[in-house]
C-alpha cells in the first residue's frame, strides 16, 4: 500500500478528524495509518533507526513541499522577483494545507487565502479573457525604410484577429489588441519584447535590456525580429460580493482539540482566528499554525500573516 500526500496529512491530523468536501466524504484514518506504518518500517530497515508513523508523514509533506517551492522558484526567484515583495495566493483543495510552510521557504511575508479555493481554477477558466497570439517575422534593422512598413503589418493583424474574435461572440467594443516588437541586438540569438511600438524605439530597447542583463550595448545595431499581436476578447467579470462584517475574535467551531477548528460558511469579514487553527470548507482546508496571525476581510478571503 502507497502512501499519499492525504495520507500524511490525515496520520498529522492536518484535517481536524474531519473529512472532505465539508465533512461529506469521510476519510479512512485506519487505512492511512497502515499506509505510513509500512512506510516507516521501511525507512527503519534501509536506515537502521526506528521512524515513527509520524516521522515519516513528515518526511512525505517534506518531499512535497520541497516540489512545490522548487516550481515556486521557477516562477518568481528565477525570473528575477523576489518573493518577500509578494503575497502568496493558494489555490486548491489542498494549497492551503501547503501554504504557510512553502510562504516561510520562500520569505514570503503574507498569504491570501481565497473563498473556494478548490474551485478557483474552475471560476478562472469562466472569466478568463480569450487571447489570440500573432507574429510576424519583419527582420528589419532600426536604421532601415521598411520600419515605415511596420503599421500595416500591425493593422493586417489586427483585422484578422478582429474577424476571428467576432465570429466567436466578441463585438469590437469588448476586443482589445496590443503590439509588441520583439528585438535584439543585431548578432544575438534571443530578443526582448518591447511593448512599445511607436517613439524612440532604439532608448526602449536599451533601457529594457539594461533593466534585464544589467547593460546595454547603445552603439550597436538593433534589429526587429518580429511584430507581435495579442488580441483579447473580453469576457464579463463576476460580481464579488462582501460578507457580512462582525468584529473581534471568531469562535472556533471546535475548540477541544490542540488547536481550533473553524468552518468556513461561519466566519464573518473583520474577525480574528485563534492560531493554531484549521479552517474547513467543502473545496479545501487551511492549516494555519500557532505564530502566524490570520484574520477574514471584507470579501471572505483568509488573510494570513506570518
Amino acid at each position: 500500500m502507497l502512501p499519499t500526500v492525504t495520507d500524511a496529512h490525515v496520520v498529522l491530523g492536518h484535517f481536524g478528524g474531519g473529512g472532505l468536501l465539508g465533512g461529506e466524504f469521510k476519510l479512512d484514518e485506519e487505512r492511512a495509518h497502515a499506509a505510513l506504518a509500512q512506510l516507516a518500517d521501511d525507512l527503519s530497515r534501509v536506515t537502521g533507526k526506528r521512524t515513527s508513523v509520524a516521522a515519516a508523514a513528515r518526511g512525505v509533506l517534506s518531499v512535497a513541499n520541497t516540489n512545490m517551492e522548487r516550481a515556486l522558484r521557477h516562477i518568481s526567484v528565477e525570473r528575477g522577483h523576489d518573493p518577500r515583495r509578494f503575497a502568496l495566493l493558494p489555490f486548491g483543495g489542498a494549497g492551503g494545507l501547503h501554504a504557510v510552510e512553502l510562504a516561510r521557504a520562500l520569505r514570503i511575508p503574507a498569504i491570501i487565502m481565497p473563498t473556494a479555493p478548490g474551485a478557483l481554477s474552475a471560476v478562472g477558466v469562466l472569466v478568463a479573457d480569450v487571447v489570440k497570439d500573432q507574429s510576424r517575422t519583419v527582420m528589419f534593422t532600426l536604421q532601415s525604410k521598411q520600419v515605415s512598413k511596420l503599421g500595416a503589418v500591425f493593422r493586417e493583424m489586427e483585422r484578422a484577429a478582429a474577424a476571428v474574435l467576432r465570429r466567436e461572440g466578441f463585438p469590437t467594443a469588448r476586443q482589445r489588441h496590443e503590439r509588441a516588437l520583439a528585438m535584439r541586438y543585431r548578432g544575438q540569438s534571443f530578443e526582448l519584447l518591447i511593448e512599445k511600438t511607436s517613439g524612440d524605439l532604439a532608448a526602449s530597447f536599451h533601457r529594457a535590456h539594461r533593466e534585464r542583463y544589467g547593460y546595454a550595448q547603445e552603439g550597436s545595431e538593433i534589429e526587429m525580429v518580429s511584430a507581435r499581436l495579442r488580441s483579447v476578447g473580453i469576457v464579463p467579470k463576476l460580481n464579488v460580493r462582501k460578507v457580512a462584517v462582525s468584529r473581534g475574535t471568531a469562535k472556533p467551531h471546535d475548540s477541544k482539540r490542540n488547536v481550533n477548528i473553524y468552518r468556513r460558511d461561519e466566519l464573518r469579514g473583520g474577525v480574528k482566528l485563534r492560531t493554531p487553527c484549521i479552517v474547513t470548507e467543502y473545496s479545501g482546508t487551511t492549516l494555519i499554525p500557532g505564530d502566524a496571525q490570520a484574520r477574514v476581510d471584507v470579501f471572505g478571503n483568509i488573510l494570513i500573516e506570518l
